[in-house]
This record gives C-alpha cells, structure tokens and sequence, in this order.
C-alpha cells in the first residue's frame, strides 16, 4: 500500500419526468472510478423487476453494453475493504426487489452474518453489502415496499461500528443514508429534470445541493423528497473523514472546495519554509495528489511550479508486493530537467514510503541537487477502518521511523515537513472532523525535520 485507498463510489439517478437515465448514471459513475477499480455494477428497472449487470473489472468494460432504458437506477463502483474480489461481491446487490449499494466497512460483519444464518438466510458472496441489505429485510419484517425510513434507521441502529454511506434502491424510489458519524460524504442534487445521490458533488449546475449529516435519511421519488432527522446532526458524534478532502474525492465533498483547501495547505506548509528562508530552484507535486498543494505551496513562497515528475503508464502499484512494487514505482514514472536543481516535493501523505522513497533515487539519479519534502496532512501513525484502508498500522513509515528525522534519513532527503497537527485542524475548524490516524501526535508542535 503506497498510497491511502479510497472505499467505494455510489451514485444514484431517478428522472422527474420519466425520461432515460442510465447513460447519465454510468457516465457520472466514471467520475468516482478513482474511489474503485476492483468491479462495478448497475441496477435499474426494466418490465417492472430490476434488471442487475455487475462484474469485476473497470467500469467501462463491466457497462459499456448496457442499453436498456430506466427512468431510475443506482450503481457502484468497488474497492474491496472487506471480501474477496468476485462477481458475487460486486455491487449493487439485490435482494427481494431492493437494491443496495454501500460505501464503507462494517465492523464484526460476520456478527451478524452468522445471525441471519441460524435464521435461514444464504449468502451469495461475502461482502459486508449483502449482509447489511438482508438484516434490513431480518428486521423489518413487511413488504419493502411499505418499509420507513424510521424502521430502516432503526434496523441499522443494531450496526454499531464502522464506517458506511448506503443507498437503497426500490422500484420507485431511493431511500439513503449514513452512519451516525457521517465518516463518508454522501451529496443529494436536485436539477430541473432529475434527482441524484453521490459519493462526491460530481454535477456543477444545480438548483439543490444538500451534503446529507449522521444520523438522518433521505427519501426520494418522482413527486419530490423528504430528509428526516434522528436526533442532533451537529452534536459531537460527528466524525468526517479529512482524507476525503486532502486526497481522495476528485469533486467536492463535506461542503468543502477540494482544490481550494488543498492550495490553503500547502500555503500552510509554505508559511513554515518563509520564516527559514529555505530556497529551491522548483516545487514539484507528486502527480495530482500533491498538485494542488504544490500550487498553493508556490504561490505562496513565490517559487515556480514545474511538473517533473510524469506519469508513464496507468498501473497501479499497491497491488503489488513490497518488491514488485518497487520496481513499478519505477516502470510507472518519467522524471527529467532535474539536474543540479534544488527541489521541494510536495505530496498530501506518505502511508508505507515505498513510492516516496524511490522517486528520491529517480530523482537523484537524474541529477538533482537537494530534495526537500512536504506533506500536506500530518503523520500516519495509526491504523484507520473508518474512513481511510490503513489496515497495520506496522505499514506505516512514520509509525515505525517515530520521527521526522529519521523518516528524513530514510528517505534519504535533504529535509522532510509535514503540516502541523494545530494547523491541519484549525483549517478544518477543529470538530467534528475524525484524527484517529494521527492520534498519537502532540497537537501544539508543528512536526518537522531540518537538515
């Protein structure tokens, strides 16, 4: 694992005026193809049953052959955080005419899996999915299609732990929701013609945006739509994942501008550099995980961006082993005009190192003089299945090294700064944001390294 992985993609579409909506849902599910690439799926309605088409694979290869027309329809994209890679696990999933499809990861899954056994439930695939849509169907015993809102928060309210966005699909309507700690984004829009549910804000022009909270529930069909809320949705349960805004969406999520808070960081670690005068001929990002800070970066220490480091071909690495994917690393990056140039790298986070590491021997292969590295997040030290797959935290290179002075000498830099605790938070507003996977650090430092 080289870099955090995202969870899943879920979007949904139902047409206020009956008109054709699967080429928009398939189109705008691309848009959430970063957030997984282990499979896909679709289900929509065709001659009064749902019609499902999933498989394992990217998304235009699984749906490029789907031409029926629906009016309403829901799909998925997939990272597997839990269960194997298999057709079987693909989503959506689709149970007595009820769709599901779930961003997240429940925890103890088998808990409950092994409870609807003993109450004569089978089991297609091993997907935390399939189980979280049959204990709906063990709970609330009725017709579907008569199913609340309220009896669906109810039912999920056995699930105590883990982290999930979830989507139910009926023949006439969408009914969503998450977890009480709302640790992933989840956005209902509303346009003149239709209504969608995303994983991200993946549509600019809308006459209804709502970021949905923790603890309340969305329904939706063809006559309008109801949001109803359980409780307090400001109240200190909330718990949002920083990562989806640092790194992970590609379109805004949380209410939060991705591109603008990833240049405000990256001014944030600039401002360190100013007060030390440090000097550098360019800043580079890390392919686009490190764009935006790079920009803010640059703009803010009045230092070029240039983007040096190119990428040469799609693979991807962290499905490799610690060995191959070393070697990836390098099969998978050009690096030229660095000779005798002092550098400063910018990237959002460093998970196990491998890829920062050999892009520094790229780099000093090439010729550059002294590399200097910024994060714009604070350190990993700590394992997360809420919000971010970092399953060991034995993994992490900052748990290991303890400091960023030996994460420096690894690494082999000329110095190595990752954005304060104090002020990754404070930009966030402090609350209601999740920082398990910093835990551990002391908040009134900023942590740097200095050589």
């Amino acid at each position: 694992m080289s870099k955090m992985h995202h969870e899943c993609g879920i979007v949904a579409f139902l047409s206020k005026n009956n008109k054709n909506i699967i080429p928009k849902t398939i189109s705008n599910l691309l848009k959430l193809q970063h957030r997984g690439q282990d499979s896909a799926g679709i289900c929509y309605i065709k001659d009064d049953n749902i019609k499902l088409k999933k498989n394992t694979g990217l998304i235009k290869d699984v749906l490029n052959d789907v031409k029926d027309k629906s009016s309403i329809a829901l799909a998925h994209t997939r990272y597997a955080t839990f269960g194997d890679i298999t057709a079987q696990n693909a989503q959506p999933v689709v149970f007595n005419d009820v769709a599901l499809a779930h961003n997240g990861t429940i925890f103890e899954i088998e808990k409950y899996k092994n409870i609807l056994i003993k109450e004569g439930y089978n089991f297609d695939g091993t997907s935390d999915s399939e189980v979280l849509l049959k204990w709906l169907f063990y709970k609330i015993k009725k017709d579907p299609d008569n199913w609340t809102p309220k009896e669906i928060k109810e039912a999920l309210n056995d699930i105590k732990d883990g982290a999930w966005a979830i989507i139910l699909f009926f023949k006439n309507r969408l009914i969503a929701l998450k977890d009480d700690f709302s640790y992933r984004p989840l956005v209902f829009i509303e346009t003149d013609d239709l209504y969608c549910l995303a994983s991200e804000n993946i549509i600019s022009k809308a006459k209804r945006k709502i970021e949905l909270k923790g603890n309340s529930i969305i329904e939706i069909n063809k006559s309008g739509y109801k949001i109803t809320d359980f409780g307090d949705n400001d109240n200190k349960r909330q718990s949002r994942c920083p990562f989806e805004v640092v790194y992970f969406a590609k379109h805004n999520v949380f209410n939060f501008d991705i591109k603008k808070s990833r240049m405000i960081l990256g001014d944030i670690l600039a401002s360190y550099d100013k007060k030390e005068n440090l000097k550098a001929d360019y800043i580079v990002p890390i392919l686009n995980s490190g764009l935006y800070g790079a920009k803010g970066y640059s703009k803010k220490a009045k230092i070029k961006l240039k983007k040096l480091i190119k990428l040469k071909n799609p693979k991807r690495t962290f499905i490799e082993n610690n060995n191959s994917r070393r070697e990836a690393v390098e099969e998978k990056y050009v690096i030229k005009n660095v000779k005798g140039k002092n550098i400063i790298l910018v990237d959002d986070s460093i998970v196990r190192g491998t890829t920062s590491k050999k892009l520094v021997e790229m780099l000093k292969k090439e010729g550059a003089k002294k590399i200097h590295l910024r994060l714009t997040s604070p350190m990993i030290i700590n394992s997360c299945f809420w919000g971010v797959d970092i399953p060991d935290k034995n993994d992490l290179l900052a748990y290991n090294l303890k400091s960023c002075d030996n994460i420096k000498k690894a690494l082999n830099v000329d110095s190595v700064k990752f954005i304060g605790f104090s002020d990754f938070f404070k930009y966030f507003n402090n609350s209601k944001w999740c920082n398990k996977c910093f835990k551990e650090l002391k908040k009134n430092i900023a942590t740097k390294a200095q050589a």
